[in-house]
């Protein structure tokens, strides 16, 4: 249940707020999923666990459900983010072209 521990705590922490490190914290957080499916399938049957073995599948299964809900927290806040970079640059793209045609007309007061 390494694996599983190293992701809660990997979640835990806030996500960094520049987008290099909060890229290389995403893919960091990527792999452990992938991992964590393995060695949650490799586990035997419920029944024959131990009372130990009991205790600890309660506490992974506590931590799995944060960590779900972590992922899913993290995907609407960078979905949102996504969201509001695409509206800005179609902001900025009606800004820059009504100035382009703005600017291609020329009128002499003088006349």
């Amino acid at each position: 249940m390494s694996v599983i521990r190293e992701l809660y705590e990997k979640v835990a922490q806030p996500m960094p707020g520049n987008e290099q490190p909060r890229d290389e914290y995403i893919e960091s957080v990527y792999l452990f999923p992938q991992a964590r499916d393995r060695q949650l399938k490799g586990l035997p049957p419920v029944e024959e666990w131990s009372e130990a073995e009991r205790q600890l599948g309660e506490e992974t299964v506590k931590m799995n459900r944060y960590i779900d809900g972590q992922l899913v927290n993290w995907k609407q806040v960078i979905r949102e983010e996504l969201q509001g970079t695409r509206q800005k640059r179609r902001h900025m793209g009606k800004y820059e072209q009504s100035n382009a045609t703005a600017s291609a007309y020329f009128f002499d007061s003088r006349n």
